[in-house]
């Protein structure tokens, strides 16, 4: 004959309706983060990450979000007429925050300016479209803010924000 034993708990509904109800708002949190992260607002990827800007004949492709201490590209696109060399300023402020690590094409000279670093690049004698990439690599950590104006054989762009995370 089995005997029929059970452990005398005493149960709490409302708590654990509470924990359930919890768990459900934890779930959604994690949810969202991962969505964010897909939409690259976490930086390293993602179309969320990156932001394109046109100036003239020329197509500046920088990072939105950044990571610290992880290298990052910066990308110079010039539709050039035939022997016109590129000059890009990068301002100030984004050289404080960014360190440049390589230059590809390496540029003919680099000036230090008040504005910030001009770099100029000789070109072809044939007309067509040049590429500069620049590697760079956050310092620091940073929240949303401006880097200046950046220019392009003298067009230059609004302020454009970057953030940094860690």
């Amino acid at each position: 004959m089995a005997s029929q034993q059970s452990i005398d708990i005493d149960v709490d509904p409302r708590l654990q309706e509470r924990h359930w109800f919890l768990s459900r708002i934890v779930w959604l949190i994690m949810l969202a983060l991962v969505i964010v992260a897909l939409a690259g607002l976490t930086g390293s990827g993602g179309t969320l990450s990156r932001q394109q800007v046109t100036l003239g004949t020329a197509e500046l492709d920088i990072p939105r979000v950044g990571r610290w201490s992880a290298t990052d590209h910066l990308t110079v696109k010039v539709d050039q007429p035939a022997d016109n060399g590129i000059e890009i300023l990068v301002p100030a402020k984004f050289g404080e925050v960014f360190a440049v690590e390589a230059v590809s094409p390496s540029p003919s000279s680099v000036i230090a300016t008040a504005e910030g670093h001009l770099y100029s690049f000789d070109s072809s004698p044939a007309p067509g479209e040049r590429s500069v990439v620049f590697s760079i690599r956050p310092s620091q950590i940073l929240l949303p803010s401006h880097m200046g104006r950046f220019e392009v054989n003298g067009a230059r762009t609004a302020d454009l924000p970057i953030v940094v995370l860690p």
